[in-house]
């Protein structure tokens, strides 16, 4: 079943103010830092299921906010995303963290002096 930071996540595109579920999520990750490690239906991670929304122009930033959040909270999740078609600023943002992501893991670059 669904958390009800699930809730908030998919609510954020039916609020006159969307910026008002960035501030729920963000003060569900605050008050238990166990919430950012609950799936949804036990498979898929916060941030897959934000990710998957569908978002057009007058929520799209506010999903930003709020996937930046769920990112910064647990960014391991990103290595267990696995390349989909999302909304094209999710996408570009979703990418680069891959990117960052693949090069942290590889400690032979951080060995590397410039």
């Amino acid at each position: 079943g669904a958390y009800p930071i699930h809730n908030a996540i998919t609510n954020l595109t039916r609020r006159d103010n969307p910026i008002a579920a960035v501030d729920i999520v963000k003060f569900m990750l605050d008050c238990n830092p166990n919430v950012k490690l609950q799936k949804i239906r036990g498979a898929e991670s916060l941030l897959l299921w934000a990710c998957h929304r569908e978002y057009d122009d007058s929520t799209i930033e506010a999903a930003l906010e709020m996937i930046k959040a769920i990112y910064d909270a647990h960014p391991e999740a990103i290595g267990a995303s696995t390349i989909q078609i999302f909304h094209q600023q999710v996408q570009t943002f979703i990418n680069s963290q891959l990117d960052y992501s693949r090069q942290a893991r590889d400690h032979r670059l951080m060995m590397t002096p410039d």
